[in-house]
């Protein structure tokens, strides 16, 4: 069993995700080894979880000859009734043109063109429209959460649940999150629902992450290797050996 966890220029781990997969793993008596570039790794063993940045984990399993679903979790349609508030699908330009200010927008397909931000004005627009070929987007109204959580999900059970942003007082409402985890009849092994308490006190579905690259926030490394070896076993169809 081997974990391949990435580094940055200098061998050191890329981040603290990195360090804290690579005790994780260790833990449970998996070799790790660093890597900086994807295409340093010979191992063609599937079986070999790749810990890295969501690039070089999708790089990785074209290598493989792996075909992955192109299309993003972010709001299922199970889960559309814990969404409180109207998401829609549009493109940047058709966004502008149609001088639609005060929304969310995130990219639908093209996840690393742009990070996922309240467009006010033109201006948030400069260097991003691209006429001969339309942006996918992903549109939400805005809502005012005054805590946000991270629940991750293994095996369609809680793991843990971590508070990232927001009043540490404010508390989210496990039954939501468990109805939520039934609700969602086509989760991944491994996945991340984040939920935000509005301001009369509601808990409401933020957005929903595959588990394959998603950053430890604060779980122990343990939990993280699990979690990333749950998702990872399912892409490449192969045995998960933390499933314990």
């Amino acid at each position: 069993m081997k974990a391949y966890i990435q580094t940055d220029k200098s061998g050191e781990f890329y981040n603290v995700n990195a360090f804290i997969a690579n005790e994780g793993f260790k833990h449970f008596g998996f070799e790790t080894e660093k890597f900086y570039r994807i295409e340093e790794i010979n191992d063609k063993n599937p079986e070999n979880v790749i810990v890295g940045g969501i690039g070089n984990v999708r790089k990785r399993l074209e290598i493989l000859g792996i075909t992955r679903n192109q299309n993003e979790i972010d709001y299922p349609i199970e889960l559309q009734k814990y969404l409180g508030r109207r998401i829609w699908k549009s493109t940047l330009e058709t966004v502008l043109a149609e001088q639609k200010f005060n929304i969310f927008i995130k990219p639908d397909i093209e996840t690393k063109k742009f990070t996922g931000k309240v467009f006010k004005n033109e201006l948030d627009f400069i260097g991003l429209i691209d006429e001969n070929s339309p942006t996918k987007v992903l549109c939400s109204e805005i809502i005012n959460f005054n805590a946000e959580f991270r629940c991750f999900i293994r095996y369609k059970e809680i793991l843990d649940i971590r508070r990232y942003k927001g009043d540490w007082n404010k508390a989210i409402n496990l039954e939501i999150v468990k109805n939520a985890i039934s609700d969602f009849k086509t989760q991944p092994n491994s996945f991340a629902l984040d939920f935000g308490i509005t301001d009369d006190n509601k808990t409401v579905l933020v957005e929903v992450n595959d588990g394959h690259s998603l950053g430890s926030y604060g779980i122990s490394s343990q939990n993280y290797a699990k979690f990333l070896s749950a998702r990872w076993s399912q892409l490449t169809n192969t045995t998960d050996y933390l499933n314990f």
